[in-house]
């Protein structure tokens, strides 16, 4: 079964929607195991359902916060997800939960991988949410089009939970181009997917990497993968 794309008039109506799903998976989980765990992505696209979620009312305190991917900068940078993190989600009634970073203080990403796939594992058999994201180059987490590390990335020997990747050449990647990021089993076996996409370039990104090779547009690894686990939402 495909994923299921749910399209709304407004920005604010699908964050609501968004918001709702999210809080009802945890809320599901807590309910069937007393924890839950939810990765969730950076960019400028997730900052308001951050500010929706931060405000509530579940048992954030027995809910574990995880990044899907990470900029090689130091968290009280701007440009870290964690920053923005700790900024907009984890504050409110969110504030209680628990938070893995990503970002540690070696010199590399690569250096990093064994200790963040130890810290990460435990929490992604399976994630019980996860929140995408998606570039105009049809880039998810770190999974950028032509990037050295992205074949182990999806498709990991070893090491499962956790990938370096080395950016450069990827217009998308701004000046960051070193990044830890979940690999290609972590995202794709998660209980609940949700990708948020605003905008019509998006959605356009969106349908033509559903017939695009993963590698070209490695959105689409993590579309077959979810499948019907996975719910998109688009606005304008």
């Amino acid at each position: 079964m495909d994923a299921e794309i749910r399209k709304f008039d407004s920005r604010e109506e699908a964050i609501a929607f968004a918001g709702q799903l999210i809080s009802g998976a945890l809320q599901a989980a807590l309910e069937d195991k007393g924890r839950a765990s939810f990765c969730v992505s950076g960019g400028s696209t997730p900052g308001p359902l951050f500010d929706l979620l931060a405000e509530t009312e579940i048992d954030w305190y027995r809910v574990t916060v995880g990044l899907v991917d990470e900029r090689w900068v130091p968290p009280e940078e701007t440009s870290s997800n964690e920053w923005l993190v700790r900024s907009r989600l984890l504050t409110k009634h969110a504030g209680a939960a628990g938070l893995i970073p990503m970002w540690t203080a070696d010199e590399t990403p690569d250096e990093a991988v064994v200790d963040r796939n130890a810290a990460y594992e435990p929490h992604c058999d399976p994630l019980d949410v996860i929140l995408l994201g998606m570039g105009s180059d049809g880039h998810t987490a770190s999974w950028f089009p032509g990037s050295a590390g992205l074949e182990n990335a999806l498709n990991p020997v070893g090491i499962g939970t956790i990938a370096a990747i080395d950016a450069r050449g990827c217009p998308a990647a701004g000046i960051n181009t070193q990044r830890l990021t979940l690999t290609g089993p972590a995202v794709g076996s998660a209980r609940v997917a949700l990708l948020l996409l605003f905008g019509s370039d998006k959605l356009d990104v969106f349908e033509r990497a559903q017939s695009a090779e993963p590698r070209d547009m490695p959105v689409r690894y993590a579309i077959d993968k979810l499948g019907p686990r996975l719910t998109v939402v688009w606005a304008p």
